[in-house]
């Protein structure tokens, strides 16, 4: 309470008393005299009642307990309660907070007011900070076990037979057969071509030719062509007739490159043979899978992208030249996309709407919760000291009005008589 209120309060009421009684010792024939004892009178009396009045709102007065008196304390939890329900229901109504809200475009306040936020050193300082500890935290062995685990059950998974299946209708329909065939063509003319290997080819000519053992004028015969044709003849002889067979098998229309690829789909459309091929896929598979060590490859790959990561978001830029932007871009999007705003809008009243109907009722709760922390005396000096000035003001009127009211009624009897 106010104690330059209360003062000015008991001086007012003072001053009627003082009034009253230095009245009474004079003159009460002196027609002025008898107006200011009239009006002395009444201000005192409603100085009195009014003091009265208000101190009855608080304690008793004069710590007499008159009854009627110390409403307040007498009355705590019905004031309480009178106090919680007038803020609950009608001043923080469900309705109320809500109506509110829909007049406060929410989303588009809380990007805004993010983007500002992470613009500030500060932010960027908390974002490294973050980013560092989220990292630190990453499970590098059970990442690296758990995808081993994956991968292994996605290779085992994989159903070699349609592999293949599909494999050979590319290759037939991309003709990946016929250009292999030629690849290997290509290789064999290389081959062929160098001149080491025609030397060998013509001494194993020769030598397989004199080795060749036959009768009468066919040995002879026989003779006179390998003393004709040494190795290095022999060999020339056949690698261009190597060449030539190579070069004919390079045409589309050979009737030999026709069989040759022919026998080739027929062996690979083979059911068994396709079988085979699928069976020799799965147990490399299932080499590949137990040699290659997955998980110790995928935590080494693992614990080097950790590094780098670590390395990366320690820059002096990092946030600002990467988290930044990018949230920046994330916002201008949803504020761009007014179908995507709009969803965002509607889903955070719904949440902020579950959220008022559940916890509507703990206003009232904390409120309660606060009050019962003061005792009667301290609820008491807390009110005072919140509209005790307005109501020792109450008090001054009373005794100012009374005084007037009591010139008033001095002049209404002095008219009368």
């Amino acid at each position: 309470m106010s104690g330059n209120s209360k003062h000015t309060a008991s001086v007012s009421l003072g001053v009627m008393a003082a009034g009253f009684a230095g009245t009474l010792f004079l003159d009460g024939t002196n027609p002025w005299i008898g107006f200011a004892q009239s009006g002395f009178e009444a201000g005192l009396v409603g100085g009195l009642a009014d003091w009265f009045a208000v101190t009855a709102l608080f304690r008793h007065p004069l710590g007499i307990p008159i009854p009627h008196t110390a409403l307040l304390p007498k009355n705590r939890d019905k004031v309480s309660k009178a106090f919680i329900s007038t803020i609950q229901n009608d001043l923080l109504s469900k309705q109320s907070i809500v109506d509110k809200l829909s007049q406060v475009p929410l989303v588009i306040k809380l990007l805004r007011g993010a983007q500002e936020q992470l613009s500030t050193d500060s932010a960027k300082a908390g974002i490294a900070a973050i980013s560092e500890f989220i990292l630190q935290q990453v499970p590098l062995e059970k990442l690296a076990a758990y995808g081993e685990r994956e991968i292994r059950k996605l290779v085992e998974s994989l159903d070699t037979r349609s592999i293949v299946n599909a494999l050979l209708e590319q290759v037939y329909s991309r003709r990946y057969d016929e250009k292999v065939f030629d690849f290997v063509l290509d290789l064999a003319e290389q081959l062929v071509m160098k001149e080491e290997i025609r030397n060998r080819m013509g001494a194993m000519a020769a030598q397989a030719l004199t080795h060749l053992k036959t009768n009468g004028l066919m040995q002879f015969a026989l003779n006179a062509f390998v003393g004709y044709f040494n190795e290095e003849k022999l060999g020339s002889l056949i690698q261009q007739f190597i060449l030539s067979g190579i070069e004919g098998l390079r045409m589309q229309e050979n009737t030999n490159r026709k069989a040759v690829l022919q026998s080739l789909r027929f062996w690979l459309d083979n059911p068994a043979h396709r079988d085979n091929i699928a069976s020799e896929l799965d147990a490399w598979k299932e080499q590949l899978l137990t040699q290659f060590q997955l998980e110790e490859k995928l935590l080494e790959l693992l614990k080097r992208l950790h590094v780098r990561a670590l390395e990366w978001v320690r820059e002096d830029g990092y946030a600002e030249a990467y988290v930044l932007p990018f949230a920046s871009r994330i916002i201008q999007r949803i504020e761009s996309d007014d179908e995507l705003l709009n969803k965002l809008e509607l889903g955070l009243r719904e949440q902020i709407g579950r959220m008022i109907e559940a916890n509507h009722h703990k206003i009232g709760a904390l409120i309660q919760e606060n009050i019962d922390r003061f005792d009667d005396e301290t609820l008491i000096n807390l009110m005072e000291d919140k509209v005790g000035k307005d109501l020792q003001w109450i008090r001054v009127n009373g005794a100012i009005c009374g005084f007037l009211i009591g010139l008033v009624l001095a002049g209404v009897k002095l008219a009368i008589g």
